[in-house]
Order: C-alpha cells, then structure tokens, then sequence
C-alpha cells in the first residue's frame, strides 16, 4: 500500500511539474513573438540578437532563483534559527546576487550593441516590461473569472 501511495505521489509530482515546464514554455514562446514582432528585428538581427538574449535570460533567472532562497532565509519566520553571523552572510550575498544582476544586464547591454540599434536597446526594456503587465493582467483576470 505504501508503495502505491509513493508511486502515486512521484506520479503526481511528475505530472505537476510538466505541467508547470509547459505553461513557462508557452509563456517563453509568447514573450519572444511579442518582443520579436515589437523589435521589428530583420531575420540577421534575430539571428544574432536572440542567442544573445536567452545567454542573458537565463544568467538573470539563475541569479533571481539563488536570490529567492536566500530571501527565504531571511524570512523573520525562518531567521530565528539563523546565527546574527549567519545573517551578514546571507545579507551580503543577497547584495552580491543584487549587484551580479546589474552587472549581468550591463553586460548584455554592452553585447546587444552593434547587434541592433540603441533605440531597440532601449525599447527592448520597455517591451520586457509591457510583457509582464500584460501577462500578469490575464493572470489576474483569469482568477477573477475562475471564482465567478
């Protein structure tokens, strides 16, 4: 029975999971079709400009998921058992994460030109930001539709 009980939770854990890398595949199709038809790239800027941006995109992930354990440490629930030694520790590598981020955009800014021209630059942040609005706006309005 325990067994079952185990097979059946690594199954549904499983399932949860891909379920979760498919709506986060979808999300990245839907962003790179948006970014790529507000950039206007021409096929040669779109071939040198998205391996680019997907190095960058996921150095800047890698950094915000090491970031958010070390937030969670810090949570006052979770910072009780954490030495006043242990929190420098932790503080100082958040603002270490905190300054890799801004190093890593400044970076990716720096690789982009000569890529595609200042103006898509600067656009591009814009756009990333219009993205997650939009994005988070037909989150909201699908849970708003769900508990009607």
């Amino acid at each position: 029975m325990k067994k079952i009980i185990t097979l059946l939770l690594i199954f549904i854990s499983t399932f949860a999971f891909a379920q979760n890398d498919k709506k986060m595949e979808r999300i990245k199709a839907l962003r790179v079709a948006f970014i790529s038809t507000k950039l206007d790239l021409s096929p040669e800027e779109a071939q040198k400009f998205w391996p680019i941006f997907n190095k960058f995109d996921e150095e800047q992930l890698e950094l915000r998921k090491q970031n958010k354990l070390v937030m969670f440490k810090l949570k006052p629930q979770n910072a009780t058992s954490v030495s006043s030694n242990e929190m420098d520790k932790l503080l100082e590598e958040s603002e270490l994460i905190e300054a890799n981020l801004q190093s890593n955009r400044k970076q990716f800014v720096k690789n982009l030109k000569g890529v595609i021209s200042p103006q898509k630059i600067l656009q591009l942040k814009q756009l990333e930001d219009d993205f997650k609005s939009k994005l988070m706006q037909q989150i909201k309005n699908r849970k708003r539709n769900q508990n009607q």
